[in-house]
């Protein structure tokens, strides 16, 4: 596969060569390292690329082979996007806002359909950044849903931040709500238990057994996807049945990502002394053994030690004293991550609480406060994501999260989202939210604010975080769960567990 070449703005290339050079002495084995680009790619650079951590590494089961179409990096559309506009090999796979601020302001990632704050005024509006902000700063883009008209609630209000002159939720765009939402990875794709954040493409319910077996019902959900984001994202005709919407799916489900080198002050190789970081390790060892339902942590037995692939490097390991300070710390972090334990109180999916609005007494933990560590939520081993189809509302979807205390949680930048109160249609109780999650696909009152968790892999280089790109930066995501759930994390403690999930 050929390599790409990139100009070399904002001072990347000294930063590169550096990467690059260390990815060499560790035998990474790339002859060059992807600096993020100045517009859309034609086609996917070498499996290693800069991220603003160190080296972030792909690989592919299909030696990166985009179909005869090449589908996933073709315009398929009337807008000039492809998948690749959104879904960026330097990026993990989807897109950050430095992506966004570094191309020309008529990129179709602008495109008015979903690009824009507002909804276009004019069929012919075309990209313009200015019109952009929330990608520019938060990275996601807008989806208009409508609730659906079986639901038992209603809207009562919606807030209109952006000042729109169609305002979510008017009747000129059939009641839609604006959902502001980072695109997913399109990358890691065989360790999913649910597509999209609202599982709304989960169409066929995921089966996949060890061995990759079973994967017949991903598949067909990824096939589904791949023909909407082309006659939405893309405005084009429908794809399915074709060539193209094979490739796209062949090509995506080939992709493993994770980070392989961090450069603080000297390049660290994740996959040295014993570790196991890096996309490989993720691909041949980690996705075999992955099954739908493992370390369920609601079903015995369950461990909640997920991640293992930096075991070496912790602190019961007889090497630990003797490795360098970054290593050291990434141990510890997965330690922490593994090992800490807190009070889960009130997230409805898991153990909602009678006071809360959106109290459901068929939370497998009603009502109770749960004892627990990371893995309640992160429990897929060396992948963190939920093993089972388990949408859940930890507050990042309320527009005032709210923590264990009752205090509020004011970590996450929720300023520029629309507010929607809800009003439950028999009881008459209201929630205000900034996306009703799973909610705009069931209609039911319980799912409001629900959304799934995340594969972890690849972290560093996709930031902001969470659905909507309230958190800036990982110190913020551990800030965020230290107050939320009162953990009692030390500074020393939070900056372990960001140079650990940086390893990811």
């Amino acid at each position: 596969m050929e390599s790409r070449s990139h100009s070399c703005e904002g001072g990347a290339c000294p930063v590169a060569r550096k990467i690059a050079q260390v990815a060499l002495l560790m035998g990474i084995g790339a002859a060059s390292v992807g600096v993020p680009a100045q517009a859309q790619q034609p086609e996917p650079g070498l499996p290693i690329s800069l991220d603003q951590f160190g080296v972030l590494e792909s690989s592919s089961t299909n030696r990166f082979n985009t179909g005869s179409t090449n589908g996933f990096f073709a315009n398929l559309g009337t807008n000039g996007r492809s998948c690749a506009t959104c879904h960026v090999e330097a990026n993990a796979w989807t897109f950050t806002p430095l992506h966004a601020q570094r191309l020309a302001h008529d990129d179709p990632l602008f495109a008015p359909v979903d690009g824009s704050d507002c909804p276009p005024l004019v069929s012919n509006q075309e990209p313009n950044s200015t019109n952009s902000s929330m990608v520019l700063k938060y990275g996601v883009i807008r989806i208009q849903l409508a609730i659906p008209t079986t639901a038992n609630f209603v809207l009562t209000s919606a807030s209109n931040p952006k000042g729109c002159a169609i305002a979510p939720g008017s009747p000129t765009i059939f009641g839609d709500l604006f959902l502001f939402r980072r695109p997913l990875p399109s990358t890691n794709l065989a360790l999913l238990s649910a597509v999209m954040w609202d599982g709304r493409e989960t169409l066929q319910k995921i089966t996949t057994q060890a061995g990759e077996e079973s994967i017949a019902p991903l598949l067909f959900d990824l096939t589904d996807q791949a023909n909407t984001a082309t006659t939405t994202h893309a405005q084009g005709a429908p794809i399915v049945g074709t060539q193209a919407q094979q490739d796209i799916v062949n090509f995506a489900t080939g992709l493993y990502t994770a980070q392989v080198v961090l450069v603080p002050d000297i390049g660290i190789a994740l996959l040295d002394l014993g570790a196991k970081g890096g996309a490989n390790y993720l691909q041949n060892t980690v996705t075999p053994a992955f099954a739908i339902g493992v370390n369920n942590p609601l079903i015995p037995p369950f461990t909640n030690t997920i991640f293992t692939i930096y075991s070496a490097w912790e602190p019961t390991s007889p090497e630990y004293r003797y490795l360098p300070p970054v290593q050291q710390a990434i141990g510890r972090g997965e330690a922490l991550f593994n090992n800490t334990t807190f009070v889960v109180h009130d997230v409805p999916g898991i153990n909602s609480v009678p006071s809360d609005p959106l109290y459901n007494s068929a939370d497998p933990l009603a009502g109770q406060d749960v004892v627990a560590g990371c893995g309640l939520c992160h429990n897929n081993p060396n992948v963190g994501n939920h093993s089972t189809s388990l949408p859940i509302n930890i507050g990042v979807t309320m527009a005032q999260p709210i923590n264990n205390n009752g205090s509020v949680n004011t970590v996450l930048d929720l300023a520029n989202l629309p507010v929607y109160t809800l009003t439950n249609s028999v009881s008459g109780a209201t929630v205000q939210v900034t996306d009703p999650g799973k909610a705009m696909i069931s209609g039911n009152w319980l799912d409001i604010g629900k959304t799934k968790g995340p594969i972890l892999r690849g972290l560093a280089a996709r930031a902001p975080y969470f659905h909507n790109g309230s958190a800036k930066d990982l110190p913020a995501v551990v800030n965020f769960y230290n107050q939320r759930f009162n953990i009692g994390l030390s500074l020393q403690q939070q900056s372990d567990l960001v140079t650990f999930l940086e390893a990811l």
